[in-house]
């Protein structure tokens, strides 16, 4: 599903785009593109707007890391955010969901 253009994204690389009424957040990590869901599962913070180091997501609210690769938070067993494919044809960014959310603990 087309949802933005490379342009779109900020000077950090980063956006968020609503698929299927979901913010998802786009985001370059390594120079590849990830998309994630943007809204932690602990407390609703925007992960599109937390730090990057290496390749985890820390939510700007209490710093919960999540791998962009999986959507794994290793630091909290069992919580998880959704993860979407990313292609990139020509300018267009396309997403496709490809994992399941699991609640917090």
């Amino acid at each position: 599903m087309p949802v933005a253009r490379l342009s779109d994204l900020d000077e950090r690389g980063r956006a968020v785009v609503d698929v299927g009424g979901t913010p998802v957040a786009l985001v370059r990590v390594a120079g590849e593109l990830f998309a994630l869901q943007d809204t932690c599962p602990h407390r609703g913070g925007p992960l599109s707007q937390g730090d990057v180091e290496g390749y985890l997501l820390h939510c700007p609210l209490h710093a919960w890391p999540f791998d962009v690769r999986s959507g794994v938070c290793p630091s909290n067993a069992g919580a998880r955010i959704r993860i979407y494919a990313v292609r990139v044809v020509g300018e267009e960014i396309q997403v496709a969901p490809i994992s399941g959310s699991v609640s917090a603990p």
